[in-house]
């Protein structure tokens, strides 16, 4: 009997005997248990249980094989997502090994960062740059570590020499503000911004002894400050807190 006659055979429930025999309750089931009990009775032909033992058999294993795809559908996102994970970490252990073979291109990547970054303090790039160029100097970014080293130390230089130039002009302006007020050329809002907060000692080097002194006011009479009400030039009423100067006004009336 071939295979296709006894699959005809199956489908149809033409197993002779097998209905009419007694059988457990699932004894519309094939299955290899239920075979096997058959086969002890004696019903099948070696040639007919063969075929009949791998048609059921194919079924099981195809079933089986549903299962595991069925299961295998389901598992495939969390496969996919491990995979992915797998693959990132991979990628950043590489990228970590690299920094160790190849430590000049790491560094030099700091480098550009440092140099690139409006916030960062030239004396903190100097000092990249110039330990990249004495640390790699066959590297092939040598020459522009260099460029960098140069570039920051022209800025430093730059800035060095824009504050000597600011403080010197600093000096030169507080050099001619002293000379107009030992001129007494100064005016009265000129006056009050040069002495705020000056002590009794500098005062005194600056102006010489005051006409009337008290503990909390010292008059300079004289010719010292312009007053424009009557375009006559007055004296000034200084007055200290402490020790230093916190007013000062014109003097309107002779001691």
């Amino acid at each position: 009997m071939n295979r296709r006659m006894v699959l005809s055979l199956l489908a149809g429930g033409a197993v002779l005997g097998i209905a009419s025999s007694p059988a457990p309750a699932d004894d519309s089931q094939l299955s290899p248990e239920r075979l096997d009990m058959l086969d002890k009775r004696g019903y099948f032909t070696p040639d007919f249980k063969a075929a009949v033992y791998d048609f059921v058999n194919s079924r099981h294993d195809l079933a089986q094989a549903n299962v595991d795809q069925k299961k295998l559908n389901q598992d495939l996102p969390d496969l996919q997502t491990q995979a992915a994970e797998a693959a990132t970490k991979e990628d950043a252990l590489r990228q970590e090994l690299e920094k160790y073979e190849h430590p000049e291109e790491a560094d030099f990547t700091a480098l550009q960062n440092r140099m690139n970054d409006a916030t960062a303090k030239p004396e903190e790039q100097i000092a990249l740059a110039q330990a990249y160029v004495w640390t790699y100097p066959a590297s092939p970014h040598e020459s522009d570590a260099q460029q960098y080293l140069q570039m920051i130390q022209k800025k430093l230089a730059d800035q060095k020499q824009a504050e000597k130039d600011a403080e010197a002009a600093r000096a030169a302006a507080r050099a001619a503000l002293v000379a107009r007020a030992q001129a007494r050329d100064l005016s009265m809002a000129e006056w009050r911004d040069f002495l705020r907060d000056m002590s009794q000692d500098d005062l005194l080097k600056l102006m010489g002894r005051p006409s009337l002194i008290t503990p909390d006011y010292w008059i300079y009479s004289g010719d010292w400050v312009l007053d424009p009400a009557t375009n006559q030039k007055v004296g000034m009423v200084i007055n200290f807190n402490a020790g230093r100067v916190i007013s000062v006004s014109e003097k309107t009336n002779s001691p």
